[in-house]
């Protein structure tokens, strides 16, 4: 059975899912851009989980007889606490991962999600001390980037960065101030952030 919570966790998540998928929406192209973008060979930045050597905890939430979540955890030894490294999540029970939690040392660090369940990552979200960093993105649904925002220490977008020509490299930056609709400052980049 599933505890109280871990089921809001998920409800949390969900809600996330659709505040980002709202957030994109003011970041779509025209029909033209994203074809050109879909052929584009630059992905989002997926990261493979290393579960050797973990221990695992399934979990059925809602009773079909199929695992919708499963909890990666290492261990404790000598009576240390057990650290958990990452959480797979089928929020639509049709036994495909939607959602894949990271974490660092008891931190959650990163989300991957599929925004619409097609078994590719659309959608990277990033934390830093429990608030949101960054949401890398793809507007095609094909896993290719088109853009980054980022947010400040509060948890307010300050930028976003763009493929605007959509030949897979980002391009445009926005400048905003926090909480803004609309960019105080639109530039060129002349490169590709590494640590994007």
């Amino acid at each position: 059975m599933l505890s109280h919570s871990s089921a809001l966790h998920i409800l949390g998540i969900l809600l996330l899912v659709s505040a980002c998928a709202i957030g994109m929406s003011s970041c779509s192209k025209s029909n033209k851009d994203v074809n050109s973008a879909a052929s584009a060979k630059v992905k989002l930045n997926v990261l493979k989980m290393d579960t050797s050597d973990l221990d695992k905890e399934e979990f059925d939430l809602n009773e079909d007889g199929v695992i919708d979540q499963v909890r990666y955890l290492a261990r404790g030894s000598q009576g240390a606490e057990d650290e958990l490294r990452y959480v797979t999540h089928d929020i639509n029970f049709d036994g495909v991962i939607d959602i894949t939690e990271f974490y660092e040392k008891g931190e959650h660090t990163r989300d991957e999600i599929d925004l619409d369940y097609d078994g590719i990552c659309d959608l990277i979200v990033k934390y830093k001390n429990g608030l949101v960093y960054s949401k890398e993105y793809s507007l095609d649904f094909e896993g290719n980037r088109h853009g980054i925002q980022i947010f400040n220490e509060k948890g307010q977008r300050i930028s976003i960065q763009r493929d605007t020509d959509g030949d897979g490299r980002l391009d445009t930056i926005e400048s905003y101030e926090p909480d803004a609709e609309e960019p105080s400052k639109v530039s060129k980049m002349e490169y590709v952030p590494d640590d994007a």
